[in-house]
């Protein structure tokens, strides 16, 4: 829906107390669209004083951009004109597929109940891609990928390979984001080519529906190996977790956590004869989801110099709880309360 200047300024500062509300010091935007004036909004906020959440921004590409150069370029003269300390452009967005539920997730074998057909290619011309990534490098821009399908997965680490032989730079931290289904080839590609995975622990659960059908379109044996985790880490992955807020309703770094250990869903969330675990094996420590959900990201954004842990010499961003999320029994860990949240030193909310 198109909206004024105003109206966006309206809209980020309600989002801006949402966030830090949850224990949000700063956020990822993963898709800054071009058609909607977000930019100039989150600028003349700054300009205002009015902004106190950190957003790092992602602006998204054409599928299959005729220019990809031209591409880059837009996005770093609008780093240059918009960006500055609580409003930054990071990166360039691609959408390589679509969602598994419903039959747009780019899988490397047809789906079960639709043979012939493995799904939506939307960003799939490897030589653009390849320029893409390369032109971003060069402009000190990371790209980041929604990937869902392994198909996906799998084509954007050949693009990957190709760009990092021509640029030499194995630390341009490109994203690949959700990965639903992915090879254990391409999870230890993912170390290797300095790529950062961004999953989410609040998808990992059996939701009956949705797993219902993962099961009849892609089969029981994939359905159940859905959102690794664990194995990312083992390889040594930067791994960093996401929401998906507001396309995914939960936004919640206490559920990530909880979610994270058990795989499973919080106790009442549905029937208690239903059992939302899903392929615990790729459950995490409590250190490793509080990592993915701190330095890592820092690490993503190439700023772990600035935040990501409580250190001399970094800004004084950090949220309190009423729970050790380290020690404390999962359980408990699901009811965490937030004391107060606090940016550069300063008290932004309090409960």
């Amino acid at each position: 829906v198109p909206v004024s200047v105003e109206e966006a300024k309206t809209y980020i500062l309600a989002w801006q107390d949402f966030a830090i509300s949850n224990g949000l010091t700063a956020t990822a935007f993963a898709g800054d669209d071009l058609r909607f004036p977000e930019a100039e909004a989150y600028c003349q906020l700054e300009q205002e004083g009015k902004l106190k959440l950190r957003t790092y921004a992602n602006v998204i590409i054409p599928d299959n951009a005729e220019n990809p150069k031209a591409e880059i370029a837009n996005v770093a003269a609008m780093r240059a004109k918009y960006s500055d300390e609580y409003y930054t452009i990071i990166g360039a967005k691609v959408l390589l597929d679509g969602v598994v539920e419903a039959h747009t997730g780019w899988m490397l074998d047809d789906y079960l109940d639709q043979p012939g057909y493995h799904g939506v290619e939307r960003f799939n011309d490897h030589d653009k891609m390849v320029e893409l990534i390369t032109a971003a490098d060069a402009e000190g821009l990371s790209v980041h990928a929604h990937s869902v399908g392994n198909g996906a997965t799998h084509f954007m680490l050949d693009c990957i390979e190709d760009a990092e032989k021509i640029t030499g730079d194995l630390d341009q931290r490109n994203i690949l984001a959700h990965l639903q289904f992915v090879t254990d080839e391409d999870i230890k590609r993912m170390a290797k080519t300095g790529s950062v995975p961004a999953v989410a622990p609040l998808w990992s659960g059996k939701e009956p529906n949705g797993y219902n059908m993962e099961v009849t379109y892609v089969g029981k044996e994939l359905a159940d190996k859905a959102y690794p985790i664990k194995s990312f880490f083992d390889a040594g992955a930067n791994v960093v977790f996401h929401s998906d807020y507001p396309v995914s309703p939960i936004m919640n770094v206490k559920l990530s956590i909880y979610m994270a250990e058990t795989r499973a869903f919080p106790k009442g969330w549905f029937s208690d004869d239903y059992d939302t675990r899903r392929n615990i094996e790729e459950a995490v420590t409590r250190e490793q989801s509080l990592r993915a959900l701190t330095i890592n990201v820092a690490r993503q954004w190439h700023l772990e110099h600035l935040i990501g842990s409580i250190e001399f010499g970094k800004l004084a961003n950090m949220t309190v709880y009423d729970c050790d999320f380290l020690h404390d029994d999962i359980e408990k860990v699901a009811q965490a309360n937030i004391i107060a949240t606090i940016v550069d030193g300063e008290e932004v909310y309090k409960a």
